[in-house]
């Protein structure tokens, strides 16, 4: 099934936010989100609009973003890290 495109970040923010709700242990990179997340939620976004969406949602300190070492970004419902995965830092 194919979605319409979304660029609307408050959506997207709100499919982000009901798939983490749904998979509380979830975790996964920008590209990851737009391929299965949000697909599974309904939504179809290019990477662009829901890195403005995880954007927003790191800002509201509503997820999560874990820096790794080896360059990777992933992100998580902040109730799951609180600050206790040593790559968690809050970002500004």
């Amino acid at each position: 099934m194919t979605f319409p495109a979304n660029s609307d970040p408050s959506e997207l923010c709100q499919g982000i936010l009901r798939y983490l709700r749904a998979h509380p242990e979830a975790a996964d990179s920008l590209e990851g989100i737009a391929s299965w997340w949000l697909p599974a939620s309904g939504y179809s976004a290019t990477t662009e609009a829901v890195q403005l969406a995880l954007t927003q949602l790191v800002a509201e300190h509503r997820i999560a973003r874990i820096d790794l070492a080896d360059g990777r970004t992933l992100y998580q419902s902040v109730d799951k890290v609180s600050g206790s995965h040593p790559a968690w830092k809050p970002h500004p």
